[in-house]
């Protein structure tokens, strides 16, 4: 295994802290009952505290069990892409940003490796401007939550390349370089591609993070239920290549039913997981995000599956 031990962690939610979710989040109907711009910002406010205030209790968390990886929640600001905040400079509300510095303040005192993941909506390789903006709104959101938080362009924002096209592989990554060179720097900088689990491989993925000078993250998941037949062996070295100024991530999960099935199991099966985990190892220092149901538990219960792998053991 790796003489240094692998940084660890999970998405969002801390199953073991009470009342903790990060994630809370607040629709559009629901703020159209209100009589006013100043009564719906109120409530996007309060929730959009609490979110950040339960962040603080997670990463509170981690330091106190040798986590050092997380994701944050998607929505940390409801409707923060959405018309609805329209002129609120939420970044600079004098509710918020204490939380988003303090935030940004323990990740760096702490090390923590942290990065968002824009929902499905985002469509890297989209032709269409309409579907494309998408990924220019929930982009520019989260720079903009990192900024905040006075985050570098170590804190990473990971995309799929997104839809399958007529004229198939090819044509698709084609279109996602284009639609790439036409983020900013802010973005593009920030910017890590995953394998997904239906129609862009591991290979495929590797192909057009090299091509576009990005990271890529490799999803052992995903290459179950996506692959040619190629070795994932093979393709780990270049992958981790892409990185340069953090560790390598991995996304580890196992199949709920069947090595194929998309569905994430509670836990990670260790001997599932264990030759890519070994491979991984022989690589050097890499750090490896846990996609399990159980969140934190299942990180946690991995580090203990592998005695010596991890940090914090």
């Amino acid at each position: 295994m790796c003489s240094v031990p692998a940084g660890l962690g999970f998405v969002s939610i801390c199953l073991s802290e009470k009342d903790c979710s990060p994630a809370g989040d607040v629709t559009v109907k629901s703020l159209e009952k209100l009589p006013d711009a100043e009564a719906r910002i109120g409530r996007i406010r309060r929730i959009a505290k609490r979110n950040l205030a339960n962040t603080l209790r997670i990463l509170s968390f981690m330091k106190w069990h040798g986590l050092s990886v997380y994701r944050f929640a998607t929505h940390l600001i409801p409707l923060a892409t959405h018309e609805a905040t329209a002129g609120w400079e939420w970044w600079a509300d004098p509710e918020l940003q204490p939380l988003l510095e303090r935030i940004g303040r323990e990740v760096k005192r702490r090390g923590f490796r942290v990065s968002t993941h824009p929902p499905q909506l985002c469509v890297l390789n989209a032709p269409e401007p309409q579907v494309f903006q998408w990924v220019e709104k929930y982009t520019a959101y989260h720079v903009r939550l990192f900024e905040a938080m006075g985050l570098d362009e170590r804190a990473k924002i990971v995309l799929h390349v997104g839809r399958r096209f007529a004229g198939g592989v090819a044509a698709g990554l084609r279109q996602a370089e284009k639609n790439m060179e036409r983020l900013p720097p802010a973005v593009r900088s920030r910017l890590v591609v995953e394998n997904d689990d239906r129609t862009y491989s591991a290979k495929d993925t590797l192909k057009l993070c090299r091509q576009a000078g990005v990271p890529m993250v490799f999803d052992w998941h995903h290459h179950l239920c996506r692959s040619d037949g190629e070795d994932f062996r093979d393709l780990l070295p270049d992958v981790f290549a892409t990185w340069r100024d953090r560790p390598p991530k991995v996304h580890l999960s196992s199949p709920k039913d069947g090595r194929r099935s998309r569905a994430h199991a509670d836990y990670v099966d260790p001997e599932g997981a264990r030759p890519f985990l070994e491979a991984v190892a022989a690589l050097g220092d890499f750090d490896v995000m846990v996609e399990a149901k159980q969140k934190d538990l299942a990180a946690l219960r991995l580090r203990d599956d592998f005695p010596g792998l991890f940090a914090g053991g």
